[in-house]
């Protein structure tokens, strides 16, 4: 496993995630998928700074920049968190010491497992957030591109849901299980309807 995947070329992360090792996985991806999202959403915002240099824009490219930042390190915390995972399942079991440390292992891993991807949707819906706001300052040449945000910012959101919830499903701690999914469905809560707002708006601007 590579130091940081963010250092990798596209062409290698997609050779990772293509390989038979389970990390890069289903996280990772997510949370690239955010950042590309972010990435345009700022991209948009400074070709409109370009004609309008207002606070308003100034700010938000700041805050579509953090979130970019934010989904990069997340690409490499959710690898770190599931190779910590993998680890624990390689731990002798021959004993019942063995067995209950590699338990106490899998559990604390899959916790910390559950808790990253956590994060990456909760960024996620931030950035779509971010969009639905962007997204009536971009000019009919860019609103694509903010859609297009937005969608990588969905599959982000999803993706990231997906992997909380695999993980959290071995997980034994029921109080535990029940806060992470309570934030989980905060942050899915209403997320297709708001996508759909931003590309329907995006559409009305470009329809032929």
């Amino acid at each position: 496993m590579p130091d940081r995947f963010i250092e990798r070329t596209l062409r290698a992360f997609s050779d990772d995630l293509s390989a038979d090792a389970p990390v890069p996985g289903g996280g990772s991806a997510a949370a690239y998928a955010g950042a590309m999202g972010a990435a345009l959403a700022a991209m948009v915002a400074r070709i409109s700074f370009k004609k309008e240099k207002s606070e308003e824009l100034k700010s938000y490219i700041e805050e579509t920049d953090n979130l970019r930042a934010d989904f990069l390190r997340l690409v490499d915390d959710d690898s770190a968190a599931y190779a910590r995972v993998a680890e624990a399942m390689k731990l002798p079991r021959k004993t019942e010491e063995e067995k209950k440390e590699r338990q106490e292992r899998m559990q604390a891993a899959l916790l910390a497992a559950s808790r990253v991807p956590l994060e990456v949707a909760e960024t996620a819906r931030r950035l779509l957030d971010a969009c639905e706001r962007g997204v009536a300052s971009a000019s009919p040449m860019t609103a694509s591109d903010i859609g297009v945000g937005a969608l990588m910012a969905e599959t982000a959101l999803r993706g990231a849901a997906l992997n909380v919830m695999i993980n959290l499903a071995s997980v034994k701690d029921a109080a535990q299980v029940k806060a992470i999914s309570e934030h989980l469905d905060r942050a899915v809560d209403g997320s297709d309807e708001q996508r759909r707002r931003i590309t329907d708006f995006v559409e009305s601007r470009i329809a032929r």
